[in-house]
């Protein structure tokens, strides 16, 4: 006992200095979490971008993506959720079905904020081919002008139209019908302005979606 005793107290203030030494470098190379940190979770627009002129993406595509960000809490404040988004360059895509991986590259977040969730990870794509087409707009009456009277001519401005989509869609698609319209005891020329639409989903119109129809009513 006596000897463990004399090991302790020999040498007792340079052993106490040493110690002294150990800690404070131990203090100086050991991370310390800051106590300012915070974890906030975002849900963000997924932007498409660079998508090849010639192609096009079908069928249902994650629009929000979950992600959870961590930084000081000065930084994390400072953000304004509406600036961040999550972006996918397609530049290099081809046609058919891909899955791309989503990592904190494609998130706009500030250099000093980490990424550390992303949900969900992989996106689905379906692209196809892209193809223009101009086509009739037809107009249909229904009903009959009053006694004595007919419908001597109809106009529609456009007539033509350009639409776009997919190649195996659109060119099935030879005129838009289904444009109505009612000349029910009509005995005056008149017209009117029509939404027009496109029978397939992924097929769109470009330019204005609407055409004015002129009806003329003459005495027969």
């Amino acid at each position: 006992m006596a000897y463990f005793k004399d090991l302790f107290l020999n040498n007792l203030s340079l052993k106490l200095i040493s110690l002294f030494f150990a800690a404070t470098l131990w203090f100086y190379v050991t991370p310390i979490a800051p106590k300012d940190t915070l974890e906030v979770n975002y849900v963000l627009p997924l932007e498409l971008k660079n998508i090849p002129p010639n192609m096009m993406t079908v069928g249902k595509i994650e629009e929000r993506i979950g992600v959870r960000l961590k930084g000081g809490q000065g930084v994390i404040r400072d953000i304004n959720p509406d600036k961040l988004s999550v972006s996918l360059d397609l530049s290099n895509a081809s046609e058919g079905v891909r899955f791309y991986n989503l990592d904190p590259d494609n998130i706009n977040v500030p250099s000093n904020i980490d990424v550390v969730r992303i949900e969900p990870r992989t996106i689905k794509i379906d692209m196809v081919k892209l193809k223009r087409k101009d086509v009739d707009v037809k107009v249909t009456l229904t009903g009959n002008p009053a006694s004595g009277y007919r419908v001597k001519r109809i106009s529609v401005n456009p007539a033509v139209i350009t639409i776009e989509g997919p190649e195996a869609e659109v060119k099935d698609i030879s005129s838009l019908e289904g444009l109505t319209i009612n000349v029910t005891e009509r005995k005056r020329s008149f017209s009117r302005e029509v939404k027009i639409g496109t029978p397939q989903r992924n097929v769109r119109i470009i330019g204005k979606d609407v055409v004015i129809v002129d009806v003329e009513v003459d005495k027969s």
